[in-house]
């Protein structure tokens, strides 16, 4: 089985960046979703932005910077209306995958389970173009490692017990999320919804997976994944959890609407047998959530086996877990 693609959004919600290679780090894939959107409330508090809300998000597409020498010191975003905007900045904008943090504001919104998680404001200028494409206040916030927290409960002494055993450093902190570090899906699982939207096709970029395997012809068979290993370099991604699908694959990418016909109906048409997870009882499957436990680069046509696989479908129970901390090995 081999890696056929490569995909990190450096903007929730936005449009992703397909890349040849890749860096696990402690976040996941570096530069991924660092940032957010946000929707000022007349009290005070900001709702995060989502695509399958605001479909229109669908319309902002992310790429690496040509105008520095160091492709990962900045990213593009361009907005791409299907038909010229009425208002808006349609010049595309510059923005820092890692931006000094000397002086912005500290805001606090809910995230990553934590309702007063801290995120860094950043310059007016680049939320003033958000807002004018949107045609609505928007604010551009940093969300940096974006680690989870830490947590003592019994949920998380169940995770951390049969964790430790998978990872290289018995001793590493973990934390929990809201949303896993990783995700990967597999190509043959997606051609399997093929037929279920008459003449049209399932579009793979509306589930953002980080990684895709061709599947081998297998449909389905990542539900019962529970650790993965690259075997050149003998990286793994431990695989925890479902990833539970939502109101965002409607979207008609193209259009930032809800899309119509076969493929509007997608979430509704995977409910017949896709609602595999007990503790998300009423919600489809695609997709595997995971933490890498070592850091290092990753590469289209990597290969790929499965080196651990559970007997059971795993149940979602709230959280998700993460490393703090991965040390990079040696090639």
């Amino acid at each position: 089985m081999k890696i056929t693609q490569l995909h990190v959004y450096p903007i929730k919600s936005l449009r992703g960046i397909s890349l040849p290679t890749a860096t696990f780090c402690a976040q996941g894939l570096a530069y991924d979703r660092r940032y957010i959107l946000l929707k000022p409330s007349a009290n005070g508090t900001y709702k995060n932005m989502f695509v399958g809300e605001i479909p229109e998000m669908a319309l902002f597409h992310c790429k690496l910077s040509a105008l520095t020498e160091n492709s990962w010191s900045h990213f593009t975003v361009d907005y791409r209306p299907p038909s010229p905007p009425a208002f808006g900045q349609k010049n595309p904008i510059e923005i820092p995958f890692s931006p000094n943090l000397d002086s912005p504001e500290r805001i606090n919104i809910k995230i990553h389970t934590d309702p007063t998680y801290p995120t860094y404001r950043m310059p007016d200028e680049m939320s003033k173009w958000f807002s004018e494409c949107f045609g609505f206040p928007v604010i551009l916030a940093y969300l940096g490692d974006g680690l989870g927290i830490n947590m003592e409960n019994e949920k998380a002494k169940s995770w951390i017990s049969s964790i430790k055993p998978l990872i290289p450093k018995p001793d590493s902190a973990i934390n929990f999320s809201d949303s896993a570090a990783l995700l990967l899906s597999s190509e043959s699982s997606l051609e399997d919804l093929h037929p279920r939207l008459g003449g049209e096709k399932a579009v793979l970029e509306k589930f953002r997976p980080n990684i895709v395997v061709d599947g081998e012809g297998k449909a389905w068979d990542e539900d019962f994944w529970g650790e993965v290993k690259i075997v050149r370099n003998g990286l793994k991604i431990v695989l925890t959890s479902n990833c539970t699908r939502c109101t965002s694959i409607n979207v008609d990418l193209d259009r930032g609407k809800m899309g119509v016909g076969e493929s509007g109906s997608l979430l509704k048409k995977m409910m017949k047998d896709r609602r595999i997870d007990p503790g998300h009882k009423w919600t489809p499957v695609f997709g595997r959530y995971g933490f890498p436990t070592q850091g290092g680069e990753i590469r289209v046509g990597d290969e790929v086996v499965v080196s651990r696989r559970n007997k059971e479908h795993t149940v979602w129970n709230g959280v998700m877990p993460r490393l703090t901390h991965i040390d990079e090995i040696a090639v």
